[in-house]
């Protein structure tokens, strides 16, 4: 299986592709894509308050295998599987990547977006700001 050692998943880095590519991977994310960024408020099993968690993840699901793994292995971020649909439904495949992964990606389509371009920005800027945070 790729991505996988020993049963632990191993980190990669982003293969940068032709400027052609991802501008192809980013109109197909922007109108087949979905994004999700949210702030939930979460109780966690040990500690005895709810505490605010963001939720932060870009996918795209459809019924071509084939472009799913393109997606997969053009970005090598991620994962991509099988979704679940509801008997006598087409099969359906999806790729996904979420919290770091997803700026990663949310970086390199966002000069490309129409339609998603404003919450791209916004994962863009909740990274920059956390990582500004962090040198102070």
């Amino acid at each position: 299986m790729v991505g996988m050692a020993d049963g632990l998943t191993e980190r990669k880095e982003l293969v940068m592709e032709s400027a052609s590519s991802i501008a192809y991977l980013a109109g197909l994310f922007d109108g087949e894509g979905s994004v999700m960024y949210k702030q939930y408020i979460e109780k966690r099993k040990n500690r005895p308050n709810p505490m605010k968690c963001w939720r932060i993840r870009l996918d795209v699901a459809m019924t071509d295998e084939a472009t799913i793994k393109h997606i997969y292995d053009t970005l090598a971020v991620g994962w991509w599987g099988p979704r679940t649909v509801k008997p006598g439904r087409k099969p359906q495949w999806r790729w996904s990547t979420s919290f770091r992964g997803a700026n990663k990606v949310a970086r390199m389509f966002l000069p490309y977006a129409k339609t998603k371009k404003e919450v791209l920005q916004k994962i863009v800027d909740h990274y920059d700001k956390k990582s500004s945070s962090k040198r102070t």
